[in-house]
């Protein structure tokens, strides 16, 4: 009961602005041999089970429904994790940008949840204030920059960010964002085409629920991922730490906080096709990532049907989403107990982070 399936929906790498799929989507099940063979009946198809196929017919549309109402969406096999992916770019501002600044003049933005604050206001005021054209040209040129790592693209970065700044009355909230160019080529140093990029990020924080949750180390397979592949040598480095290590410790803050090492046992790349357990979250993944993205259109109906069935009422399911109460209080984080997360791992892991 310790292997964990993973698939993903709504990935378009670093475009984290793909006008088509805004939400990203992980999921990971704990589903055991005789539950994947009672799901596989549900559809009585040959072959892979593939949202993708299934979703073009009207048979498959009630196979789908069927499975996100049964029994089988609950909370002891299921974990998910979507994000919306303007919101995690804004993120990415405050992380990369002004959480560096900040950094330099003995700040630290995640004590008391001020970095999800920061990252709500950013989305917050440059989607319903400030020039939204704009704005959407100034999230652009974030990505092409991280992207690029150029000169030409940094330029156009912080011309746009002063245009931007220029006509904002909140000029508290971009100004960390301008002078961080000062500290520009140390922050693009150390990112790559992956960084920006939500799926190890949300691929650790669901591992961390499910040994947590099971009470025990997990063995993990997932889909064939480029993203995973690429942070193997990270994940290999943390696995050699567990048995060195005597116990773990929670890096983080509050109700915000990670075990370390990772409770992973070992990590498996597989092909779906061979996998039922991979394909019950793609059928997961996929149908959540669905409902988001196409909430118009000739499938509009069907959307409403995912949205309004079992899947969507689970309590355990993790978010990157936009919030309209940033207070510490709400956000769990009102006591400021801890330990931050960077600081730690620059300080006890630094080979993972080495070329």
């Amino acid at each position: 009961m310790n292997k964990i399936y993973f698939d993903e929906a709504g990935n378009t790498g670093q475009d984290m602005l793909n006008k088509d799929q805004k939400v990203f989507v992980l999921a990971s099940v704990n589903y055991d041999a005789t539950a994947q063979n009672e799901i596989k009946s549900l559809f009585n198809v040959d072959g892979e089970i593939h949202f993708k196929q299934l979703k073009n017919s009207g048979n498959g549309r009630r196979k789908i429904l069927n499975f996100l109402n049964s029994s089988w969406i609950k909370e002891d096999h299921i974990i998910l994790y979507y994000a919306n992916k303007e919101f995690a770019t804004c993120g990415q501002i405050v992380n990369l940008l002004i959480e560096t600044v900040f950094h330099h003049n003995g700040y630290d933005l995640y004590l008391h949840g001020r970095h999800i604050a920061y990252t709500n206001w950013i989305f917050y005021f440059g989607n319903f204030y400030w020039n939204k054209h704009l704005f959407n040209i100034f999230l652009e040129a974030f990505v092409a920059m991280i992207r690029n790592k150029d000169i030409l693209s940094i330029n156009n970065f912080y011309t746009i960010t002063k245009e931007l700044y220029n006509q904002i009355d909140e000029k508290e909230i971009l100004e960390p964002v301008l002078k961080s160019k000062n500290h520009i080529d140390e922050v693009l140093s150390a990112v790559d085409q992956f960084s920006i990029d939500v799926t190890f990020s949300t691929f650790l924080v669901l591992c961390d629920k499910w040994a947590k949750q099971i009470g025990n180390t997990i063995d993990v397979r997932f889909d064939q991922s480029k993203q995973i592949e690429h942070y193997n040598r990270y994940i290999e480095k943390t696995l050699e730490l567990i048995p060195k290590i005597e116990k773990t410790i929670e890096i983080g803050y509050d109700n915000r906080t990670m075990s370390f090492p990772h409770q992973i046992s070992s990590v498996e790349l597989v092909n779906s096709q061979d996998e039922m357990g991979v394909q019950c979250a793609d059928l997961i993944a996929s149908s959540l990532a669905f409902a988001y993205n196409n909430e118009e259109g000739r499938m509009e109906k069907f959307s409403k049907q995912i949205k309004e069935s079992k899947l969507f009422q689970l309590s355990n399911a993790q978010s990157l989403w936009p919030t309209d109460d940033v207070s510490p209080e709400a956000l769990g984080m009102e006591k400021g107990e801890g330990v931050n997360p960077l600081d730690y791992l620059v300080r006890n892991f630094p080979q993972a982070f080495k070329d």
